[in-house]
């Protein structure tokens, strides 16, 4: 039996925190702005912040000022529904011919616009789409007018095929990942190709195809999918199933992609009829038919279901692939039916489901009841998935769908018409416009993808309100099965984000804080330094700083917990006390100082360190409701006692 307790308090050899969190005396004193203390300290040899006869000191690293993240703060105020369409990218200098979108674009950063050496929310977004003429070209433009990043040909890529964006290699950067008809293809920031998946014929559809991408079992290093293919992140394979593939039989395209469904700490890969392990075996078959899919947590007792569609025919299933419910879209035929989106439409606090047929848009209830349906045009393929936005901040959320002829926005508790713009034409797919803040001006846009089909419409527009009164929205929708907390905003892929349920309960939908007015906290945690220089006692000691960014103060009660990342990937947790004092508002506080003693873990060598506050990222059951969810952890990053 492992020895207890997990994390010791030698007062004689290292003198420990009371763990009681406290502000310094004038919290302007230190500085912890983002950058380690002891950075380049050499800590590996028994440097800083050791002593001179080669032991860890009795450290505190002192708080600090920190800025408020002004998401935290929501004025509660409904604005005007104005939409305009703010600018168009029509062409391109490379491949002129090749401007018709049928795919959803994706929001990342690409550029380091405010050159602080990082990509990420700071800096401008772009727009990355697959057009087509001929076969289909990449390109990258960016949010604030269409400015051409990059424009790759050559690649055989999906004409129709969607892209996902996310750093797969940690190196600060968004990748991006496309498919040709039979393999996956990952290309640098700037367009360059950095590799090309085996082929995955029979696990992906090849045509259409969306791929995600997820650290499906939480070892820092993100899994692409695609259909049932599961690859590592440098492009060889790592498992493929054997059922479905997140796509319908006759029809086109697969949107697949992974969640914890099960809450074994492991995320899945979800299709219609099955789910796989991070090795691509299955977790369950149901023997159903395959679809496109979607999660959320209908019944509200904090497991996901899954939401299929096909053929017009929508069912709900239970964590272990049981059918809750069937409902059937009127106006569906065979191979009709796209993508699910899940939101809260009518504002009773439990999700509905929204569908596109070939000529309706139907909205079912949490039970299946059919709650409305809005007559569309989408008999090309009656594919064609959609997006949902609280734009005026009213509580409200607003359905976003474009058909063949027109962009519409449909009020969500009765599906009213609130837009019905001609400003679009596309033979459609499986695409849907996105919602983000493209420009980084604070309020949501639309990017619509466009195909010269019924009207003279090509490339993309972005469509933002008249007077300026949208919500604001996040600056990044980095794939087609898109949720919340599937990626960080500065684009990297969490390693073990709680379900998007248990915060949002939304799925292809931008509300963060949907029709909530008021101020909120926002957590944080890091791991301000760690001294190695009693690694030959078995001793590692952390210097651990929880702060809050946010306009409210937390008051004590939300637990730090530190957690040692093993050489496989799994987890030992090492400390969990609770933040008995204040956590007041734009205040980082002192450090504590965490001993671990190694000797309680026979055998088991550790990686690395990561500290979390409030259960984590997105934590499910976490005690705070924060304005951002989603920063909540801290990864060290370094080696530990081994070399």
């Amino acid at each position: 039996m492992r020895p207890s307790p997990l994390v010791l308090c030698l007062p004689l050899a290292l003198a420990c925190s009371d763990y009681s969190f406290k502000p310094s005396g004038d919290p302007n004193e230190g500085d912890t702005g983002g950058d380690r203390p002891g950075d380049g300290g050499g800590l590996g040899d028994g440097g800083s912040p050791g002593t001179d006869d080669g032991t860890c000191d009795d450290e505190t690293f002192p708080g600090d000022v920190l800025e408020l993240n002004d998401a935290c703060y929501v004025e509660y105020s409904v604005g005007s529904f104005t939409p305009v369409v703010e600018w168009r990218k029509t062409s391109w200098s490379v491949d002129p011919t090749s401007n018709n979108i049928m795919m959803a674009p994706i929001v990342v950063s690409l550029t380091d616009d405010n050159g602080d050496g990082l990509y990420d929310d700071e800096d401008v977004p772009d727009i990355v789409v697959v057009t087509y003429g001929g076969e289909g070209t990449l390109r990258a433009v960016s949010g604030d007018g269409g400015r051409e990043i990059f424009n790759v040909t050559g690649q055989s890529l999906q004409m129709t095929g969607a892209v996902a964006g996310g750093d797969i290699d940690g190196d600060g950067i968004v990748e991006i990942v496309a498919c040709t008809s039979n393999t996956v293809k990952a290309f640098e920031h700037d367009g360059r190709l950095k590799w090309t998946s085996p082929n995955l014929s029979g696990h992906m559809y090849g045509t259409s195809d969306a791929p995600a991408i997820a650290d499906m079992n939480g070892d820092g290093s993100p899994e692409i999918i695609v259909g049932n293919a599961i690859l590592n992140a440098d492009g060889t394979v790592r498992g493929l199933g054997s059922a479905g593939i997140g796509g319908v039989t006759g029809n086109v395209g697969t949107t697949s992609f992974a969640a914890d469904i099960d809450l074994d700490g492991v995320q899945e890969l979800i299709t219609g009829n099955a789910i796989y392990g991070p090795d691509g075996r299955p977790e369950w078959t149901n023997g159903g038919p395959d679809g496109y899919v979607a999660v959320a947590d209908f019944d509200l007792d904090g497991d996901g279901e899954i939401v299929a569609m096909n053929s017009g025919t929508v069912r709900l299933l239970e964590t272990d692939g049981r059918t809750l419910w069937t409902a059937t879209v009127s106006s569906a035929t065979a191979g009709y039916g796209g993508p699910p989106t899940i939101a809260d439409y009518d504002g009773d606090g439990y999700p509905e489901v929204g569908v596109a047929a070939r000529s309706s848009y139907t909205v079912f209830d949490t039970d299946g009841r059919r709650l409305w349906e809005r007559a569309t045009q989408d008999a090309s393929s009656g594919n064609t998935g959609s997006a949902v936005f609280d734009f005026e901040g009213d509580g409200v959320a607003e359905a976003v769908y474009a058909d063949e002829t027109k962009l519409w926005v449909f009020h969500g508790p009765d599906g009213a018409v609130k837009l019905e713009s001609t400003e679009h034409s596309n033979a459609t797919w499986t695409e849907y416009p996105v919602i983000a803040d493209v420009d980084g001006d604070g309020q949501a846009e639309i990017v619509v993808p466009n195909t010269q089909y019924t009207a003279a419409h090509t490339g993309f527009y972005v469509i933002g309100d008249r007077d300026g009164s949208w919500r604001s929205g996040r600056k990044i929708w980095n794939q087609h099965a898109y949720s919340i907390t599937n990626v960080n905003d500065d684009g990297s892929i969490p390693a073990r984000p709680a379900p998007n349920w248990d915060s949002y309960n939304n799925f292809r939908s931008g509300d963060l804080t949907a029709g909530m007015g008021g101020e909120y906290p926002d957590l944080l945690v890091q791991i301000a330094d760690v001294c190695l220089a009693n690694c030959d006692d078995e001793l590692l000691v952390a210097y651990v700083q929880v702060g809050n960014q946010g306009y409210l103060p937390v008051d004590g009660g939300v637990e730090l917990t530190l957690v040692g990342i093993t050489e496989d990937g799994s987890r030992e947790e090492l400390y969990r006390e609770s933040v008995r004092d204040l956590v007041d508002a734009g205040v980082m506080l002192d450090s504590v100082q965490i001993v671990v003693d190694l000797a309680a873990f026979p055998g088991v060598r550790f990686e690395d360190l990561v500290a979390t506050i409030d259960g984590g990222n997105s934590a499910r059951g976490s005690a705070v409701e924060e304005c951002d969810e989603t920063n909540n952890e801290d990864r060290w990053g370094e080696n530990l006692c081994w070399d």
